[in-house]
C-alpha cells in the first residue's frame, strides 16, 4: 500500500536514502539489475534534474535547495522543521516473496511491474495533490507544477524479510503558477494517500497479470496476494509486522497512533553488508520449507494467456455504510477494489469513476470542503429515520420516576449541565432524543444516572456501539448491556426482540449518543 511519514530537516536530512549509492558498502539497489535513486515529478524537470540521483542531491533539495546549482528555493528550511516527505509503495508479501525466490527473469518483470505502477500512482497523487497556499492564513490553495522528488528502490523488510517497496522522497517545496517556490499544503497529499495506495495496488495487479497471467486472491483494503501463496507462507516471511503487534500486545494498544509508536520502538539498522546471493539462498530455504519453491513460482508466473476476470458491480450502499456521504476519492477506491485483475490505465479508472458518478441513483451535495455524494436510497433512509423519529415526539414514553431521577442525580457528582441532560432524557418521553457534547465531558456518565433511574423505574435499558471498545465502555462506566450495532443487527436478523417499554442507546460516531425509546 501507500504510508506517508514526515521529514525532519537537518544536517543529515536524506542520508538513509543516499547510503547505498553512495557509500559503496554493498549493493542494496545494484544487486541484480536495481537501479540507483531515480528523480520523478514536474518538479525536477523544472530544475533540469534527469536520471539517477547523486551522492549528496537529496540533502540539499531537503535542505530547500536547487540540487544542482545551490540555488534557495523559496524561505530556508529550519532545522527540524518538516523538510519532505517519504511516500512508501509496497508491494504485497506474496510478490515481495516471487521476487526474492523467483527466477532473474521473474525478479526482473515484478521489479518493472512495481516501478510502473509507483510511477503511474504517483503522476494521479502529483495531479491531485500537489498544493501551495497563499494569501492570508494561507486561505488561497494554487496547484504546484509538480512534486520534486527522488524515488528509492529496496528489497528488504528490516527484520531482513523480502520487501520489495520504495521510498519516493518528496521535497517541501513545490513552484506554484505564480512563479514562487514554496512549501507544499500537506493537507490534500494525507487525503489522496489512501486513494493513491489503490491506485498503485489496482496498476501493479494488472501489470503482473498482463506480463505473467498470474491469478489473485480477494481483494481487500485494495490489496490482494498471488494466487497460491498460502497464509502460512505469508506470515512467515512477516517478521517485521510479527515484531510490531507483539509490541503493541506487550502494551495492550491499539490504533494508528499506537502502531506508529510501536514500528519506531521496534526499528532496528539494515544489515547493507548481506550479498543478494546470501539472502537469496535463505529466503529459498525458508521458502521451501512451507512449500514454495523457485520452480513453482515460475509455474505460477509463467507467461500465459488466460480470460482476465471481469470486475465486480461497486455495491453503492457500501459507500454509505460508514458515512452518509462520500467523495470521489472513496469511490475511486471502491473501483480499484472492484477489478481482482486491476486496470490498464489510470484514466480507465477515472472513466469509471465518473460513469458510476453520473448515473441517476447518485445524488451530488455541493459543500465548500468540496463536493460530496450520496445515494437516493440512503436519503429516503434518513427521511424515513427523521419521519419517524418526528413520530415519536411527545407520546409520554420511558419517562421515569421523577423522585427515582433524583436519587440517582444525588448519589454522583455531577455538573449543572449534565444533571440537566439527565432529567430531561427521563422526564421528556420523546421517543428519541440525542445527547451531544464534546469528546471528554461526561456523556456515558451522565447516562449511567439516566439509567438507573429507568431500572429503577422499571425500565429495561440495552446499548449497542460501532465498535466492540466503545460497546465495553457503555458496560464498564454506565452499566448499559451494550453490544456491538453489528451483533444487535444480527440478533434482530435472527429472532431476537428488544425489551417492551425500553430504552436503547446508541452510542455514534461523532460526540453524540442518541436514546431510542418504545
Amino acid at each position: 500500500m501507500l504510508s506517508v511519514g514526515k521529514l525532519a530537516a537537518g544536517p543529515t536530512a536524506g542520508r538513509y536514502y543516499e547510503d547505498a549509492v553512495a557509500s559503496g558498502r554493498e549493493d542494496y539497489y545494484a544487486g541484480e539489475g536495481e537501479r540507483p535513486g531515480r528523480w520523478v515529478g514536474g518538479g525536477v524537470d523544472v530544475l533540469g534534474l534527469y536520471g539517477e540521483v547523486n551522492e549528496g542531491q537529496v540533502g540539499h533539495l531537503l535542505s530547500g535547495e536547487d540540487p544542482s546549482s545551490g540555488e534557495a528555493l523559496g524561505r530556508p528550511i529550519e532545522d527540524g522543521s518538516v523538510a519532505g516527505f517519504d511516500l512508501t509503495f509496497s508491494t504485497p508479501k506474496s510478490v515481495s516473496i516471487a521476487f526474492a525466490i523467483g527466477d532473474p527473469w521473474t525478479a526482473r518483470v515484478l521489479r518493472e511491474c512495481h516501478e510502473k505502477a509507483v510511477d503511474d500512482a504517483m503522476a494521479y497523487l502529483e495531479r491531485e495533490a500537489c498544493r501551495a497556499r497563499r494569501g492570508k492564513a494561507g486561505a488561497m490553495v494554487i496547484k504546484g507544477k509538480g512534486f520534486a522528488a527522488a524515488a528509492f528502490d529496496h528489497r528488504t523488510s528490516r527484520a531482513g524479510d523480502p520487501s520489495l517497496h520504495t521510498h519516493v522522497v518528496v521535497a517541501n517545496r513545490t513552484l506554484g503558477e505564480d512563479g514562487r517556490w514554496t512549501a507544499l499544503d500537506a493537507r490534500p497529499l494525507y487525503k489522496q494517500a489512501k486513494t493513491a495506495g489503490f491506485v498503485y495496488q489496482a496498476r501493479l495487479r494488472h501489470e503482473i497479470t498482463a506480463r505473467t497471467g498470474a491469478r489473485w486472491g480477494p481483494v481487500k483494503k485494495g490489496a490482494a496476494d498471488l494466487h497460491g501463496f498460502s497464509a502460512r507462507l505469508i506470515d512467515h516471511f512477516s517478521r517485521r509486522r510479527a515484531e510490531i503487534r507483539e509490541r503493541m500486545a506487550l502494551h495492550d494498544s491499539h490504533g494508528l497512533v499506537a502502531n506508529k509508536m510501536a514500528v519506531l520502538a521496534t526499528r532496528k539498522g539494515k544489515d547493507y553488508g548481506v550479498p543478494m546471493d546470501r539472502l537469496r539462498e535463505e529466503w529459498r530455504a525458508r521458502a521451501a520449507e512451507h512449500g514454495m519453491s523457485q520452480s513453482r513460482v515460475e509455474e505460477l508466473l509463467s507467461p500465459r494467456w488466460r480470460e482476465r476476470q471481469a470486475p465486480a458491480e461497486v455495491d453503492l450502499d457500501k459507500l454509505t455504510e460508514r458515512s452518509s456521504t462520500f467523495t470521489r476519492r472513496e469511490v475511486l477506491q471502491a473501483i480499484c477494489e472492484a477489478h481482482p485483475d486491476g486496470v490498464a490505465t489510470v484514466a480507465e479508472l477515472e472513466a469509471q469513476v465518473d460513469e458510476l458518478l453520473g448515473r441517476e441513483e447518485i445524488v451530488r451535495i455541493p459543500d465548500p470542503a468540496g463536493t460530496r455524494y450520496t445515494t437516493r436510497s440512503h436519503l429516503q433512509l434518513e427521511q424515513g429515520l427523521l419521519d419517524a423519529a418526528q413520530t415519536k415526539r411527545e407520546k409520554e414514553i420511558a419517562v421515569a420516576d421523577p423522585a427515582k431521577t433524583q436519587q440517582a442525580l444525588d448519589i454522583r457528582e455531577l455538573s449543572d449541565e449534565q444533571a440537566q441532560a439527565v432529567r430531561s432524557l427521563t422526564s421528556s418521553g420523546h421517543g428519541l432524543q440525542v445527547l451531544r457534547a464534546p469528546a471528554g465531558a461526561g456523556k456515558t456518565f451522565a447516562l449511567d444516572a439516566a439509567r438507573e433511574a429507568w431500572e429503577a423505574s422499571g425500565k429495561q435499558v440495552v446499548g449497542c456501539a460501532l465498535s466492540a471498545q466503545a460497546a465495553r465502555e457503555l458496560r464498564e462506566q454506565a452499566g448499559v448491556e451494550a453490544m456491538t450495532i453489528a451483533d444487535l443487527k444480527n440478533r434482530l436478523e435472527h429472532g431476537y426482540r428488544l425489551p417492551q417499554d425500553g430504552v436503547l442507546i446508541i452510542d455514534g460516531v461523532c460526540p453524540m449518543k442518541c436514546v431510542w425509546s418504545w
